[in-house]
């Protein structure tokens, strides 16, 4: 089904990306970017010299469970207001996209886990989002990471930025 597949995560950006659906397969579980995320013009697989965004694409987490998931509220001068722990049924049946903050995918191989940073989203059926209030955390852990692709629909956002910001994308 996919034309790339690839477990080099250090050559991809997913940041200001959003997660549009995730889904138990077996068992893995899938991070669907309906959206796509970004790549590297450093990864084997892009010859094009750029820093490229995909098409439609996924990762698959390889034999992983959804360990935590954290909700964070802020209020107006930057002060947590409340925390609340969810689990990956919740999260599943929600309304909201997780769009990812940090830039490269934190994998540990050492102790099989997988962190994202980033914030709930509601989509809309205009063009625009609407932000929700809160941050967001999501843990897994997995044996395994596997980046899927199948084209690229133009360059990556930070493409033409000068060497020294490239990948420095936060």
């Amino acid at each position: 089904m996919w034309k790339y597949k690839s477990s080099d995560f250090e050559h991809f950006s997913l940041h200001d990306h959003s997660i549009d659906e995730i889904q138990p397969s077996g068992n893995d579980i899938l991070l669907i970017f309906k959206g796509g995320f970004d790549i590297y013009s450093t990864h084997p697989l892009n010859d094009t010299g750029k820093h490229k965004h995909t098409t439609a694409s996924q990762i698959i987490l390889r034999n992983a469970s959804f360990t935590q998931g954290s909700l964070y509220r802020w209020d107006w001068q930057d002060a947590e207001t409340e925390q609340k722990e969810f689990d990956l049924a919740w999260l599943i049946k929600s309304p909201y996209n997780f769009e990812i903050l940090d830039s490269v995918l934190n994998f540990k191989a050492e102790d099989e886990t997988v962190a994202l940073y980033g914030r709930l989203v509601l989509p809309l059926y205009e063009p625009d989002y609407k932000w929700a209030e809160e941050q967001a955390n999501l843990s897994f852990s997995c044996n395994g990471v596997v980046f899927c692709w199948n084209d690229y629909s133009g360059d990556a956002w930070f493409e033409g930025w000068p060497e020294s910001a490239k990948y420095n994308v936060d």
